[in-house]
């Protein structure tokens, strides 16, 4: 009986699984989901990549191949889970992707170049790429160099040019000690060229010195060693050659073309810029030799704003391939699509200069001058076709959704030890790449070297779209684990020609499918030549409990014509160790726990299966979950991320922070679930997280979240342009003032006109003759304020700002640039995150003060002021939370009945300061309510002191040991008591003052007031509740004697359970003193409906007449006798069970003895 128990627990716990998804299914099989595209669609070519960034693109060509070699941006993250601004700081490895036809990019992965676990480990960053290839005494060598951020430039060497890389100096090759290099602002941004006599040159630099705008000089060249890693300083005299590009911000390019040489670069965002020279643009120059001078021809490329709505700098390279030029160059295309398509919330709708790169075509014209180029999403069109009948990555993508990629162990193809696969595959994502050309006779075989630890998967062959013509599907079982590889191989049909082949990715939803390393298919042939078989089983995890004891298992001849045939009772298949499973027909079966590899094979060909038997229950029960964070702190308005984990008895962990229950106490305070966490206003919130397996108890963990709101002064700056008796501006210097522009969204104030004007001077005279701009504010506490700024600065000379309070100077600001990069961000003042210098914190006392900003350097806009305690370096939240204001809240019954006595909660709500007394007046309709008593809601609370002298009004005075604060407090408990002989109307109670005492200077608040209507009901007689009592005595007496079973005179366990919940449902409203007298006549009807119910449900003893001739005879034991040995798992069950005399199931010998009693009775 034990084991029928748990089997039937089991079952029902599965079948409830299997009912939990029928929406899910019915919806995959009329219209199954594909994972959409994000940043690039099908058919367009940029940005290159779509499942991780990459900036800051230079390009080398090589055996038919370009690679593109990139910065590798990475999302930097707030400690409230938020992404924050790339700042650049983080990125030590460089990206590289190549293709031979411009459309489908292969992914190699990162190169780790820089720090600790980098080749250079004496750099903290690698920026901007370049590379060069050159043979070096008589082997192809690879040579990267990159920018350790803007101090020195480093070279690695490789025998591929994917690497792996080393250090072969050990430190940088150029560097502030580099003769010339010295007074460079930005060492960085480097470019290589190898010229037709295999000459080596790198050009470096950038930045801008203090003056020099229009002629930074800051731009570098020399020659390089002919071993690539040094540098031959005589050919330039000594030292680096200046080269003087005018208006040079950074991104130095250098190509050969027709003989002369093209250096090319990015021009700054300083202002006074000529109109032929725009800021953020690609610009380049022309010379006879490769270290120059140099002549300035033209710009070619904008800025990326002006095609994409998104800006930020410049960076580029050109190349040539196949006979076309090209420019490759970043944007913030991807992460600009993914802030906006709503499925990033944590980046907060802006791209956040995370960038990609593109590629669009240049000409040059019969002069030799590179024409105007315009970015776009279209691309380039491809330049050859893809093979598909030699091993391609899976990581060589045009276009995909849903998917990553990750380094696996498994033998690269290039490179032995460099290998991607691509990942996190889950139900509807896809891949695919363009132009396949099948040929003539087209395929007939597809294969995939896969690896699988789950259930496995099937991939999905379409032509020309992800729901295009099907020409073939391969399934994938388990391998063996995540990193477990084997190869797979399926028959295709209708394969031709050239087409975009879109392989969609099919599965259990939820969970991580299988991971691809590489693919191929096979040439069609006229014979039907076997090529491989394909061993498949349904599920990889059994049991050995009847039910779940057996998996199916199909082999398939896969032909070389494209066609295959089911060959499961003809192969051979073995498992691997005995005792295990049991293999006949089609069928596993579970007969011992452990794990077993199951071999087949069939006329000569071979595959592998794998299987797991155990205890499949301990999979269905939850152990234990764990949240990976439990406590939280933070500040109103913020968010914060968190993960619920739910570890089973087997072991075996999940993510389920998104199918988890969560339970709250305090939502006012905080919002929690799903993994995110939003703050709202002051408290704590206890929230429990609960999670249930199939089977079992569910398993809680807690989280708690407290939510302390800092003091802010939120100001427009543009309210200043108003001059009124708050915000004013006061002053002009040498034609400079603070004047109304354009802001982010609204208006801002800009320092101005942007002529390169500085105003350095910080005494008091220098002070009073520039231009201010003033704010009138209250403080509302003191405290320590730090000072953000929305601002905007066009370069950085005009990035700096004089702060001060109450007319008296404080500190200047500097650096602003580095965060605003040209566009309207948030600046810390007070900190010094992106290069912000000088500023300070503001000690400010509460009450009415003065905010003064005297313009420094022109050329600065300031859209937003934020004064806050907050000591977070996330952006501010705007618009702000509007401070809520401390109030006595009132609460109690809507209902009472006439007479009754009733209590009145008085809670303090919205505390940001801690009180510690408070003298509360409440009225109420005398002609109502009688006032009866009062007291503290909990012992720290003293009631000391009580006026009731005025008629409907009572005076509370308490102190609070201690102190209260917080979102709501309970402070006092007040006994009213509904007036006699008064009934069928409304009174009010209200808090008329709440005067509060809120710290030990004797500081007083007013609180906000709030009142509440209580009605009176009708005078009713008593209510007779006998009927119901006599009832639940019969209801309960039945379900005491009820036993659960199968056998007659018992009971089924649902109707036990029905019974039980219909005696609650009547006790509940026996028990409810206020329940009128058609609530108790329904209450007992409905137990007498339940009770007559139950009693129909009792279990009857089965007719053995199952030939229903009137009598029992042999006829009804043959027919018994012709199921014997059949139960709920046969497939004919619906037509045996009614010879299943007990009910139990099964057709045994239990059942034979009964019919045969019955005809010898008879």
């Amino acid at each position: 009986m034990k084991k029928w128990k748990k089997l039937l627990a089991v079952t029902m716990a599965l079948t409830l699984i299997a009912l939990s998804y029928p929406a899910a299914e019915k919806i995959q099989a009329a219209e199954p989901a594909i994972t959409p595209a994000i940043g690039k669609t099908p058919e367009r070519g940029n940005p290159l990549l779509s499942h991780k960034f990459g900036a800051d693109p230079s390009a080398m060509v090589y055996d038919g191949r370009v690679y593109i070699y990139m910065t590798n941006d990475i999302f930097e993250y707030n400690a409230d889970g938020t992404v924050k601004d790339n700042t650049y700081g983080k990125i030590n490895k460089i990206t590289v992707i190549s293709s031979a036809d411009m459309v489908n990019w292969t992914d190699h992965g990162e190169i780790p170049a820089a720090g600790p676990q980098g080749a250079a480990k004496w750099a903290n960053n690698s920026w901007a790429p370049a590379a060069a290839h050159q043979t070096i005494d008589g082997k192809e060598k690879f040579f990267l160099y990159f920018a350790d951020s803007g101090n020195g430039i480093g070279v690695l060497t490789a025998d591929s040019p994917i690497g792996p890389f080393t250090d072969p100096i050990g430190g940088p090759l150029v560097s502030r000690s580099t003769p010339g290099a010295g007074e460079v602002t930005w060492l960085f941004d480097p470019a290589v060229l190898v010229d037709d006599d295999g000459s080596g040159y790198l050009y470096f630099g950038g930045g801008i010195p203090a003056g020099k705008d229009a002629d930074p000089g800051t731009a570098r060249v020399a020659k390089l060693g002919a071993d690539m890693i040094s540098l031959d300083l005589a050919a330039s005299g000594g030292s680096a050659k200046p080269i003087n590009p005018p208006w040079l911000f950074e991104d130095s390019g250098i190509n050969k073309y027709n003989g002369k040489y093209y250096y090319s670069y990015c021009t700054n965002f300083s202002s006074g810029h000529p109109s032929d020279i725009p800021t953020g643009t690609i610009a380049y120059m022309v010379s006879d030799n490769p270290m120059g001078p140099f002549e300035y021809v033209k710009t070619i490329l904008p800025n990326p704003a002006m095609f994409f709505g998104v800006g930020g700098n410049n960076h580029h390279a050109i190349f040539e391939f196949k006979g076309e030029w090209y420019i490759t160059y970043h944007a913030q295309t991807l992460a600009k699509a993914m802030a906006e398509s709503g499925r990033y919330p944590q980046m907060g709708g802006q791209a956040r200069g995370y960038r990609n790169a593109h590629i669009n075509k240049i000409t040059f014209d019969e002069n030799g001058v590179i024409q105007d180029t315009a970015g776009d999403y279209a691309g380039v069109p491809q330049v050859g076709n893809l093979e598909p009948y030699t091993r391609v990555e899976a990581e060589t993508i045009a276009w995909n959704g849903g998917i990553s990629t990750e380094n696996i162990t498994e033998p690269g193809e290039m490179e032995g030890s460099i290998n991607l696969a691509v990942t996190s595959i889950h139900d509807g994502d896809w891949t695919a790449v363009s132009n396949v050309d099948f040929g003539t006779k087209g395929a007939g075989t597809f294969s995939a070297h896969v690896a699988s630890g789950t259930n496995g998967g099937k991939i999905e062959l379409h032509l020309d779209s992800p729901d295009g013509k099907l020409i073939g599907t391969l399934p994938i079982s388990n391998t063996g684990g995540d990193d477990s590889w084997q190869n797979k191989t399926i028959n295709v049909s209708g394969a031709t020609g050239v087409h975009d082949l879109y392989m969609v990715y099919r599965g259990a939803p939820g969970s991580n499918l299988f991971k691809i390393d590489y693919w191929q298919f096979g040439q069609k042939s006229t014979a039907r030549e076997l090529a491989a078989i394909n061993a498949t089983i349904d599920k990889h995890k059994i049991d050995v409990t009847t039910g779940q004891n057996q998996a199916a298992l199909k082999v398939t001849a896969v032909y070389a014509d494209g066609t295959c045939k089911d060959v499961t009772s003809k192969a051979v298949i073995r498992p691997a160790q005995d005792g295990i499973v049991s293999i006949k027909g089609g069928k596993v079966t579970g007969i011992g726990y452990g794990s077993t590899s199951i071999n087949v094979s069939y006329e000569g060909k071979t595959d592998i299966l794998h299987m797991l038997v155990k205890d499949l229950n301990s999979e269905l029960k939850v152990k234990q979950i764990t949240v990976d964070n439990p406590a939280f702190t933070l500040e109103a308005g913020r968010t914060a991320s968190f993960k619920v984990t739910a570890e089973y008895a087997d072991g075996r962990t999940e993510d389920v922070t998104n199918t988890a229950t969560y339970s709250n106490t305090s939502p006012n305070v905080a919002d929690v679930a799903n993994g995110k966490i939003t703050a709202k206003s002051n408290g704590t919130a206890q929230v429990t997280v609960s999670f249930k397996g199939a089977l079992g108890d569910a398993a809680t963990a807690q989280i708690t979240v407290t939510v302390k709101s800092p003091f802010t002064v939120a100001i427009e700056a543009e309210t200043a342009a108003e001059n009124s008796d708050t915000a004013y501006v006061e002053g002009t210097i040498e034609g400079h003032t603070w004047s109304l522009a354009d802001g982010q969204s609204t208006k801002a104030m800009l320092f101005g006109p942007d002529t390169g004007f500085t105003m350095s001077g910080t005494d008091s005279a220098s002070l009073a003759a520039g231009s201010k701009m003033s704010y009138k504010i209250n403080v509302p506490a003191a405290g320590n304020y730090y000072v953000w700024l929305l601002a905007s600065s066009v370069d950085y000379s005009g990035d700096s700002v004089h702060v001060g309070v109450d007319n008296q100077y404080r500190f200047t600001s500097n650096g602003i640039h580095g965060v605003s990069g040209g566009e309207f961000k948030w600046a810390n003042l007070s900190g010094n995150s992106g290069g912000l210098f000088g500023g300070g914190i503001l000690a400010l006392s509460a009450g009415e003060h003065e905010l003064n900003f005297w313009g420094r350097e022109d050329g600065l806009s300031i859209d937003r002021i934020y004064l806050t305690t907050s000591t977070s370096t996330a952006d501010p939240v705007w618009p702000p939370d509007q401070p809520q204001v401390p109030t006595a809240s009132i609460s109690a019954a809507d209902t009472v009945k006439p007479g009754e006595s009733f209590v009145v909660s008085v809670s303090l709500d919205s505390l940001i300061q801690t009180v510690y007394a408070e003298d509360i007046i409440l009225s109420y309709d005398a002609d109502v309510f009688d006032y009866v008593s009062s007291a503290g809601a909990d012992d720290n609370i003293q009631i000391v002191g009580e006026n009731t002298a005025e008629a409907g009004k009572v005076r509370l005075v308490a102190a609070n040991v201690g102190g209260v604060t917080g979102a709501s407090t309970p402070v006092l408990r007040v006994t009213f008591q509904a007036k006699a002989g008064v009934h069928d109307t409304t009174g009010t109670i209200a808090v008329a003052r709440a005067e509060l005492g809120v710290n030990d200077a004797g500081e007083e608040i007013e609180a906000g007031l709030t009142s509440t209507s209580i009605s009176v009901g009708s005078a009713e007689a008593d209510v007779d509740k006998t009927a119901l009592a006599a009832a639940i005595t019969t209801a309960q007496g039945l379900y005491d004697a009820a036993e659960a079973g199968t056998q007659p005179g018992q009971y089924p366990q649902s109707a036990i359970d029905a019974l039980l919940a219909a005696v609650n449902a009547a006790k509940t409203v026996l028990e409810n003193e206020r329940a009128a007298q058609s609530e108790v006549n329904d209450a007992a009807a409905a137990l007498n409906d339940a009770v007559e119910a139950f009693r129909a449900a009792v279990v009857k003893e089965a007719s053995a007449d199952l030939n229903q001739d009137g009598r029992y005879s042999v006829g009804d034991l043959a027919m018994i006798a012709n199921h014997y040995g059949k139960d709920s798992g046969s497939p004919d069950w619906s037509a045996a069970k009614k010879s299943d005399m007990n009910h139990d199931g099964k057709i045994d010998i239990v059942d034979l003895t009964f019919a045969a009693a019955k005809i010898l009775k008879s």
